[in-house]
């Protein structure tokens, strides 16, 4: 005789896992999405806006788009965002298409001919 058991999964607070990036922006990144998320609960929030609150400081927390490190690190945070549903693909690959532009920028300037003096 079979006797199945049934439980309810323990509720989902957050988006992201806690577990530490290897990378330094995306931790920041991550760190500051949690860190609004657990505060905003705190206030009362819905989850609803508790996450949206904490999309926003995720990506307020993104490198600038000036100099290759940076620019491979918004890549990096951009693509978890779009992995934890912070945004959306359609805005997640404008963004990347931004870094991609920034990136060609950076890459045509430091190939510039010197001028003669």
């Amino acid at each position: 005789m079979t006797e199945s058991i049934q439980t309810t999964p323990a509720p989902i607070e957050t988006k992201l896992p806690f577990a530490a990036s290897a990378n330094p922006a995306v931790a920041r990144c991550v760190y500051a999405w949690a860190r609004v998320n657990k505060a905003e609960l705190a206030k009362g929030r819905s989850s609803s806006q508790a996450n949206s609150a904490a999309d926003r400081a995720y990506l307020d927390a993104l490198p600038p788009l000036s100099g290759d490190e940076n620019i491979r690190d918004f890549i990096a945070c951009i693509t978890q965002a779009m992995l934890a549903d912070i945004i959306l693909e359609s805005s997640g690959t404008k963004l990347l298409y931004a870094a991609q532009v920034a990136h060609t920028t950076t890459r045509s300037q430091s190939k510039a001919p010197k001028s003669a003096a």
